[in-house]
């Protein structure tokens, strides 16, 4: 009796796509997506996308799926933090720790920015608004952080296949760049505004930005970085990745 083919990788991957569509229950389908991690070509995760778009689906939740399936594969696979995982001295260990800074410098925004809405009248020179002109220097600091991966990472990780997930972080690059415009720009604005439109530009910035920076630094801590790591087996490239740091500065630290 002939055994049974083995299921197309693509077609499977494109089946586990719409089992986290229809929200599955993600413990049922670690399983899987464990096992597809170690065997899947991004050229089978790239057929499995085309077909899921040309289905209907939207290319931005099509884009959503496949990091959710990366993140439930590694994660799964691999249950120690990715910065215990690194050799000392890997350039990506400072670059995890400048994420926890941001992440920081995301919650003081967050505070500073409460106060200030609670507030009916605030001058230049008020403790609040110097904090916050302080730390918006910091988060428009990641612009650095950002240049790092456009420039150095993804046309390594393009070359490789990986483009899905290269095209997935710069979207969120450009959105999270135009926000952070915003917000240097409404600072630069304070006092030639009436301050119940700064507060209310203030506020609606804020709560768009900050949920954004929270999910793209988790989304590069589980998922474009592990990536990296697993498919550039380069100590060259590493050692570029560090000149290119050191050159451009590190995100967040601005003395």
């Amino acid at each position: 009796m002939m055994n049974k083919p083995i299921k197309n990788l693509a077609e499977e991957l494109e089946g586990l796509l719409l089992k986290i569509n229809e929200g599955k229950t993600a413990t049922d389908l670690r399983k899987q997506a464990t096992r597809l991690i170690s065997a899947i070509s991004p050229r089978d995760i790239a057929a499995a996308e085309d077909k899921l778009i040309r289905g209907g689906l939207p290319a931005r939740r099509v884009q959503q799926l496949s990091a959710a399936f990366i993140l439930m594969g590694l994660m799964d696979s691999n249950k120690t933090h990715l910065r215990d995982r690194l050799t000392e001295g890997h350039i990506l260990k400072k670059v995890l720790a400048e994420h926890e800074m941001l992440r920081c410098f995301i919650s003081d925004l967050e505070d500073v920015t409460l106060r200030i809405s609670q507030m009916d009248f605030l001058n230049d020179t008020h403790h609040d608004i110097r904090r916050l002109a302080h730390i918006v220097e910091h988060v428009h600091g990641m612009q650095e952080h950002i240049d790092r991966e456009n420039d150095v990472i993804f046309p390594l990780l393009r070359a490789q296949g990986w483009d899905i997930l290269c095209r997935s972080v710069e979207s969120e690059h450009a959105y999270i760049e135009s926000e952070i415009t915003n917000l240097v720009r409404l600072i630069d604005s304070f006092g030639q505004i009436s301050f119940g439109v700064f507060k209310a530009r203030l506020l609606s910035i804020v709560k768009k930005l900050c949920p954004i920076l929270k999910e793209h630094l988790f989304h590069e801590d589980h998922v474009l970085y592990p990536v990296a790591v697993a498919m550039i087996d380069s100590p060259p490239f590493w050692d570029k990745m560090r000149t290119v740091c050191d050159e451009i500065d590190y995100c967040g630290i601005h003395l």
